[in-house]
């Protein structure tokens, strides 16, 4: 899996729309807590602080990564492979590595890349659909099951699909070249850092997809060191846990029922935590500008 921590922490969405006064994020600023501003101790500290009172939130992104994988495995029966246990976990733990070995090597149109495309297109929308009342669970007290509208979840899906194919098909399909692979890394992760809060502003408040861009780029520049210092603290601790899993992946000869649930697991867990700090920052920053 190319570029792991790239792969995994732009798997976010955003929350709800911001006139509703019922709606409003647990993580709007309360009497003591400077607008213009939070410290990350004060970041983790108050992410925290909603974890423990809503343990329940990670189901939803441990659904969405049961579909993932549900998708890929679509992918990986297409292609002609044989679907036995191993062999799918393992290319599913190396999935970024396989599809850009089997689809972008030697590019042709087929129809396994078709589904591919479609498997993909299908993640995207999927992402959506969970990814926002995922958020306003986060955000209220109730867990939602959908959407707030149509026009939320198209936005949303046309966000996901720019910024996978900018955050993670791209970089796999570059070729293997240390100098481009490391100019390519630095953009990626300037992009990363411009378009955190984008799927936030798409539902908080009901932005288009490039209106979106721009202001999550206006948020970023308020407090650009914080929010870059985070995304590299929460890369590392990614790129940790990918090497911890590929430890076992790259030499066990077969794997053990628990290790791909244990692995569904911890992503949703550390998918929970990065959008319990995210709400927060944009949350600040946004009281902070009016």
């Amino acid at each position: 899996m190319a570029h792991p921590s790239l792969v995994f922490i732009r798997i976010m969405a955003g929350s709800i729309a911001s006139g509703n006064r019922r709606s409003r994020c647990y993580t709007a600023a309360r009497s003591g807590v400077t607008r213009g501003g939070t410290t990350i101790a004060e970041v983790f500290r108050r992410a925290w602080e909603r974890l423990v009172r809503k343990q329940w939130l990670i189901l939803y992104p441990l659904i969405l990564g049961i579909i993932n994988s549900v998708a890929f495995l679509a992918v990986y029966a297409a292609d002609g492979n044989r679907l036995s246990w191993n062999s799918f976990f393992v290319a599913n733990f190396y999935r970024w590595d396989y599809i850009r070995d089997h689809f972008m090597a030697h590019p042709t149109w087929s129809p396994d890349l078709g589904v591919a495309i479609f498997a993909g297109l299908a993640a995207c929308l999927f992402a959506a659909m969970i990814r926002a009342p995922y958020f306003r669970a986060i955000a209220g007290m109730g867990y939602p099951r959908a959407p707030r509208n149509r026009d939320e979840a198209v936005r949303l899906s046309i966000f996901y699909v720019f910024s996978n194919l900018i955050l993670t098909a791209a970089p796999v399909a570059l070729p293997g070249i240390s100098v481009i692979t490391g100019i390519a890394d630095v953009v990626i992760f300037v992009i990363l850092v411009l378009i955190v809060f984008a799927d936030y502003i798409i539902v908080f408040d009901q932005l288009p997809f490039l209106a979106s861009l721009r202001r999550s780029a206006r948020f970023v520049w308020r407090r650009w060191l914080v929010v870059a210092i985070v995304i590299f603290v929460l890369q590392f601790i990614y790129y940790g846990v990918f090497r911890l899993y590929d430890a076992y992946y790259s030499t066990a000869e077969g794997v053990f029922i628990l290790l791909p649930l244990s692995l569904l697991l911890v992503q949703a867990f550390l998918t929970l935590v990065v959008d319990l700090i995210f709400i927060f920052m944009y949350q600040q920053t946004r009281s902070g500008m009016r």
